[in-house]
């Protein structure tokens, strides 16, 4: 590639840029059981693609709302960008930009419901941090648990 040509020529795959969070309650976080690639089966914070064009903390309304039902939370902060690439995976894009938000409840919804085709069927569960395991987990989710110091 030349000094001159302009990034936006390069081929490849579309990056994909996400908006995630990451709600803790004590020793408990809110994570859903993924079933879609590039990560299937697999437990994972609420969140998912932006859409062109939209606003960061509008899309991680838009995708907790979606995954979860929860529309009633406050976004304390960026927590961290976790870059991730699937080389391998059956996806048009490789390349994924995490944004991931830690957020926090006014109280625990007496419900949860998210869309039946991104939820497993492991659902949506307050799981206990210190059961989890790196191997269960999707990358961005321990990620977050360890830019909150809560893994290793």
């Amino acid at each position: 590639m030349s000094d001159t040509q302009p990034m936006s020529s390069i081929p490849g795959p579309p990056l994909r840029v996400t908006a995630v969070a990451l709600f803790v309650d004590g020793d408990e976080v809110l994570m859903l059981h993924q079933v879609a690639p590039p990560e299937p089966d697999c437990w994972d914070l609420p969140g998912g693609g932006l859409e062109p064009m939209e606003p960061i903390l509008t899309g991680l309304r838009r995708e907790v709302w979606e995954e979860t039902g929860i529309q009633d939370f406050q976004c304390d902060r960026l927590l961290t960008v976790f870059e991730q690439f699937f080389p391998n995976a059956d996806a048009p894009i490789s390349h994924t930009i995490h944004l991931i938000h830690q957020c926090t409840l006014p109280a625990r919804p007496a419900m949860l419901q998210g869309d039946p085709t991104e939820v497993g069927p492991g659902g949506i569960q307050w799981r206990a941090i210190a059961s989890l395991r790196q191997e269960d987990c999707s990358a961005r989710a321990w990620a977050a648990l360890r830019a909150i110091g809560r893994v290793a």
